[in-house]
């Protein structure tokens, strides 16, 4: 009988573990390349993670190359183990051995797309299916483009995500036929994420892993654990941590989702980041602060410039007013920009990169994506990674996009950089 305990994420101990771990690694290598890649050039050379760090700059994480179960949560990689069976691929296709969960991602803001498309892989781990995202149904959608996939590189019959992320939906890399495919799908209905049971503001019905009621959740049978995993930490981690919140649920799907970004994303975050500081080199002491005005108001109030500053010169410290500070402001109104750099002591520097709008105030961003053909969901994609590059954060919880920043500072970069962050939100929302 095999035993959880005799096998490590850095050195497994037994042969058929040793040889499943390399699999996926091969599998997650092989789908890091794509052939709509494109290698930005610039008079510093390549825009590549390799190209930029020989220069002393770029991001601090190669995020095309960040699967390490090592470093994950316990969640994460209960997820990334249920998603990735080891006979997905396998032939001939049986709904018997792999069970799907198809889905879309509707029309929304970005934030809003992920968190709904975590709430997606939260109904499929409920059920131990694997999650395919799909194109929007014609049936339901006039324009079936996700908003937010950019034309330049991604075909309009993408699925959502598919254009930005390697690795999230295993069986994207099986070379299965149009008869097999079919096959999975058959009689498994296509959720469109707007259901009542997935209205996403209903924080217990949307899913029973995170159901109040969760105690009736089945707790896991030895055979079903993943192989780095004792049958108690597993249960642990069901009836201790995970099962009530869904800020724990997102914080855990956004790491396994940007545990392979693709190459376009790091090379237009690069691009971003030599149009922002010199050689790209990001200052020691940046500050990320995300301010959410636009259309935000219709549904909060909106929080004033004056509260974003003080907040960051009190997340700064000693030295607010009297050393030369790095200020990141991650924002799609350019009203919001403005307001800041007026009102900001002399010895702070902005930077801004990524969409903004000066319509913002009265267009829903998802609206604006489809204007740029979907240039803006690269764009702010890249933006994201570069506010993560901070280790201050000033955020607005209330909405989806400073959430989706607050779940990877506290599950993908303090996991890497030892707890080296901290945030101040001037608007709570689920955190």
């Amino acid at each position: 009988v095999f035993d959880p305990k005799d096998v490590s994420d850095s050195q497994p101990k037994n042969p058929d573990v040793a040889d499943e771990n390399q699999q996926r690694r091969m599998l997650r290598s092989s789908l890091d390349t794509d052939p709509r890649t494109i290698i930005h050039k610039s008079n510093y050379g390549d825009h590549t993670y390799e190209g930029l760090r020989m220069l002393g700059g770029g991001l601090r994480f190669d995020w095309t190359n960040m699967y390490d179960r090592s470093k994950m949560t316990l969640l994460a990689k209960v997820i990334d183990y249920y998603q990735n069976p080891k006979d997905a691929c396998a032939r001939p296709v049986q709904k018997s051995r792999v069970k799907i969960q198809r889905a879309t991602v509707p029309f929304s803001g970005l934030g809003s797309s992920l968190h709904l498309w975590a709430r997606h892989l939260c109904h499929a781990y409920d059920r131990k299916e694997v999650l395919v995202v799909e194109p929007l149904n014609p049936k339901l959608y006039e324009n079936t483009d996700w908003p937010w996939n950019d034309r330049r590189f991604c075909s309009s019959h993408d699925p959502p995500l598919s254009c930005y992320f390697g690795n999230h939906e295993s069986l994207r890399s099986c070379d299965f036929s149009i008869d097999e495919w079919e096959e999975l799908k058959r009689d498994v209905p296509v959720d469109d994420a707007f259901r009542t049971s997935w209205n996403y503001n209903d924080p217990n019905e949307g899913c029973t892993f995170i159901d109040k009621n969760s105690e009736l959740f089945g707790r896991a049978g030895a055979i079903e654990l993943p192989p780095d995993m004792t049958l108690r930490d597993y249960n642990q981690h069901i009836v201790d941590d995970h099962r009530t919140t869904i800020q724990t649920w997102n914080a855990a799907a956004m790491e396994y989702l940007f545990q392979s970004v693709k190459p376009i994303v790091v090379q237009e975050a690069h691009r971003q980041l030599l149009e922002i500081f010199d050689r790209g080199i990001v200052p020691s002491n940046l500050v990320t602060v995300a301010i959410r005005w636009g259309d935000k108001y219709k549904e909060m109030e909106l929080v004033s410039i004056d509260i974003y500053i003080t907040a960051t010169k009190d997340i700064i410290g000693p030295g607010w007013d009297t050393e030369p500070q790095h200020i990141y402001v991650a924002t799609e109104d350019p009203r919001a920009v403005q307001e800041f750099i007026s009102n900001m002591p002399p010895n702070w520097t902005v930077y801004v990169s990524g969409p903004t709008f000066d319509d913002a105030r009265n267009k829903a961003p998802h609206g604006l994506a489809h204007a740029t053909e979907g240039r803006d969901g690269l764009e702010s994609l890249a933006a994201l990674l570069i506010s993560l590059e901070a280790n201050k954060y000033v955020l607005t919880t209330e909405s989806n996009w400073s959430r989706v920043i607050n779940e990877l500072r506290k599950n993908v970069v303090d996991r890497k950089c030892g707890d080296c962050t901290k945030m101040f939100d001037v608007a709570p929302g689920e955190w």
